[in-house]
């Protein structure tokens, strides 16, 4: 499975999510996913062993460990462009 942050993804809820973070914890890939349509709807969510699907995590404490790695990535991912994007949206 080959995801990146800022691809789109559709889970089984028949939502389509983008990627804002993605951190390797544990030897597993977790993913920070956003609902498109509903900003406040977020998943938390790892590769499955044979990486053919994501499953989503529920463990709290286990998304408090991912939480800085997710951060730390999401600032390594996101270029001048994304941010001009963002003041363009903002502003209309």
């Amino acid at each position: 499975m080959n995801v990146n942050i800022k691809d789109t993804i559709t889970l089984s809820d028949d939502n389509s999510y983008v990627v804002t973070s993605k951190a390797n914890y544990q030897n597993g890939i977790y993913y920070y996913l956003v609902d498109i349509d509903n900003m406040e709807n977020i998943k938390f969510c790892i590769e499955n062993i044979k990486n053919t699907s994501l499953i989503e995590v529920d463990d709290k404490d286990l998304i408090k460990q991912l939480l800085p790695l997710f951060i730390e990535a999401t600032s390594k991912s996101i270029t001048k462009e994304d941010i001009d994007l963002l003041l363009e949206t903002d502003e209309q």
